[in-house]
């Protein structure tokens, strides 16, 4: 098992993606930055591919941050990502239009993730 947004974890969603083939449909760059109480963490799609990478984004289109608490109960399914964000448990800066623009790019991705969920330690 795996701590939920440790290095090791990070590292294994780097690894799921870039090994997924995705990329973006159109091959335009897509950056989002999350930010999960202290850890900061942001994936990158675009024409060559994807990948997860701990630390801020070089220009992202959405930035994401949410408490722990919330950020778990997303990743386990117990809370959709919309209901977090109309409720207020998650704040978006950018352009939250992007999201829904590359919808199916962050679902796949999401997708991608399950097996990692599947060997996590939600702490």
């Amino acid at each position: 098992m795996t701590e939920y947004l440790s290095k090791e974890w990070i590292q294994e969603a780097d690894a799921a993606l870039r090994t997924s083939g995705m990329c973006t449909e159109d091959g335009e760059r897509f950056a989002v930055e999350q930010r999960v109480d202290e850890v900061v963490f942001h994936m990158v799609f675009d024409g060559d591919g994807a990948r997860v990478s701990i630390g801020p984004a070089p220009g992202p289109a959405v930035v994401l941050s949410q408490s722990r608490d919330t950020a778990v109960a997303i990743a386990r399914g117990e809370l959709s990502a919309e209901e977090a964000v109309l409720n207020g448990l998650t704040v978006v800066d950018g352009d939250p239009l992007a999201l829904l623009s590359h919808h199916k790019v962050m679902a796949r991705a999401n997708d991608v993730f399950a097996d990692i969920r599947s060997r996590t330690d939600w702490g």
